[in-house]
């Protein structure tokens, strides 16, 4: 757990004290001092946003190079491989297919752990795709089922997720997004990405 996680953790387990009190001080018609109280709580809510957004606008987008590690706390990913196909899998002409291999590996020192929640996208100028769940399928009954992404690994443990994206033929350069979606991580300084785009794995040439 990193400082900025505690300190965020700490003043939401606070704030909730402090609610629990307002609601007896208010009870008791101790308005006045509960008024106090939640401006109080407020104005140290604003401090902590105004340090969020500040860190969050210089924070600058990591580029990951091919092989590279982007670990989330003892889980590590890197894209190891990616290729485009003109599979008549793709929905039509106009589209095409990246295939992206992802390795998972866990550096838990102890425990069998996995990245709940993680989730995969294409990015391409600001345009974004899910993986296709119909192409993923057909590739997985062409060539096996993939680990997910989030699969539980023991300490040291390492596997190859594939990932199928269904995209069109004006896509050129794409990147691999990791996320986890809209998590309380937006709310902690140095992991929100309310102000400044995701990090991007770049994929190998193919």
């Amino acid at each position: 757990m990193t400082l900025y996680e505690l300190v965020f953790i700490l003043l939401f387990l606070s704030s909730v004290v402090v609610v629990i009190g307002i609601v007896i001080l208010v009870t008791f018609r101790r308005r006045s001092v509960a008024w106090k109280i939640l401006l109080g709580t407020g104005t140290v809510w604003c401090v902590y946003f105004v340090f969020l957004a500040a860190f969050d606008l210089m924070a600058k987008p990591l580029i990951i190079a091919p092989g590279q590690d982007r670990c989330f706390d003892e889980m590590c990913f890197a894209v190891v491989g990616a290729q485009m196909s003109t599979s008549p899998l793709a929905k039509s002409a106009e589209r095409k297919l990246y295939i992206v291999t992802v390795r998972v590996t866990s550096h838990s020192q102890g425990r069998t752990q996995g990245e709940g929640g993680i989730r995969a996208r294409l990015c391409d100028h600001g345009q974004y795709f899910a993986v296709a769940k119909q192409a993923q399928t057909a590739y997985e009954r062409e060539h096996g089922t993939s680990p997910m992404l989030s699969q539980r690994l023991a300490p040291g443990e390492s596997i190859k997720s594939v990932v199928v994206f269904d995209v069109p033929q004006s896509i050129s350069h794409p990147s691999l997004t990791l996320d986890h979606g809209f998590t309380p991580g937006y709310f902690i300084i140095g992991e929100s990405p309310f102000f400044h785009g995701p990090d991007l794995f770049t994929l190998p040439q193919h």
